[in-house]
């Protein structure tokens, strides 16, 4: 039997005590949670009949909003402490922080900055920006992207696996296999891009490493064409590079896409290779539950460091990630 005047008590009492958000997602856990009392009761009225289970059941969503209303109360009162301390009032008279080497001021890392200027292009293009998980399953990584086990190109990627007892997980070797998870979940028309770390069995050299930054785009809708990936991406390029920048497509081969190129980008005078693109296979749109006889789509994607490396003009991008302050304060 809950005693919902003894359980009302205890919230307000505790909710008085805390301190910060992460308190209050403690106690609304604790009171709210899969495992709190509440949900258990809830749980057993499927055991109960008649007025008996109706009683209980009006009982039970009357403690669940009173519960709900001293949480809402207490995250208001956290909240206003939190502007009191955050907007105190400060002298704008007084001197300013020392800028000498005791007290230097820090900034952003180039590759931080790269992304930075990435989203605000994308989003002012429309895209939305999408997370994804670092650690992925086989099958959205390979086998979902045409890559079966068998399939020569998973050499150039496959890295360490995490076996359970259903099946296999790996970090991820690229951001696109977010493509399929992102396409059983939502209806065309969709562009997004999603940007993330990525883990590679890779010999480190000047111009690779076993891990980097990627940012991935997919666009999907009615009759998107080969056009419409060149158009979008020479767009994107000139505002991350430069208005005077070139393009070109050179064909080559990705088993998720088809036809598939080789982007290149005409910097300062030299062609550089920036990443992968083409047209999604149909066969992975019919994956992602898309019905390929209505809707087509093209994907793209390419490492953030190398864009770093070709805009600051960089000779190694492992200096990106030695710990030389030194380099890094160029930026």
């Amino acid at each position: 039997m809950i005693k919902s005047a003894s359980i009302i008590g205890e919230i307000k009492s505790s909710s008085l005590k805390l301190k910060n958000k992460k308190d209050l997602v403690l106690l609304r856990s604790k009171y709210l949670g899969k495992k709190s009392l509440l949900a258990s009761a809830m749980a057993d009225l499927a055991q109960l009949k008649g007025a008996q289970r109706a009683k209980l059941g009006r009982e039970l969503n009357s403690l669940k909003e009173s519960i709900e209303a001293v949480l809402a109360s207490a995250q208001t009162r956290l909240e206003d402490l939190e502007n009191q301390t955050q907007y105190q009032p400060f002298d704008i008279s007084s001197p300013g922080k020392s800028l000498s080497s005791e007290s230097r001021v820090g900034h952003l890392h180039p590759v931080s900055l790269v992304l930075k200027e990435t989203y605000q292009i994308f989003t002012e293009l429309g895209f939305a920006i999408v997370d994804s998980p670092e650690i992925e399953s086989d099958w959205f990584n390979f086998e979902a992207l045409n890559m079966p086990a068998t399939h020569p190109a998973r050499e150039m990627q496959d890295t360490f696996y995490i076996k359970n007892s259903n099946q296999k997980f790996l970090p991820r070797t690229h951001t696109s296999g977010m493509q399929v998870r992102f396409m059983l979940e939502n209806k065309p028309p969709f562009k997004i891009i999603v940007p993330g770390k990525v883990f590679r069995s890779e010999n480190e050299d000047a111009t690779h490493s076993w891990s980097f930054n990627q940012v991935e785009g997919l666009v999907v809708g009615k009759g998107v064409s080969m056009a419409n990936l060149k158009g979008a991406l020479l767009q994107i390029v000139k505002r991350q590079l430069g208005k005077e920048t070139e393009i070109r497509f050179r064909p080559s081969y990705f088993p998720y896409t088809e036809p598939s190129v080789e982007l290149d980008a005409k910097y300062n005078g030299k062609w550089l290779e920036l990443g992968g693109a083409g047209m999604v296979h149909p066969d992975v749109l019919k994956k992602g539950g898309i019905d390929t006889e209505q809707y087509s789509g093209f994907a793209f994607g390419w490492g953030v460091e190398r864009i770093a490396v070709i805009k600051y003009n960089i000779d190694d991008l492992r200096q990106l990630w030695r710990p030389k302050i030194e380099f890094l304060e160029q930026f």
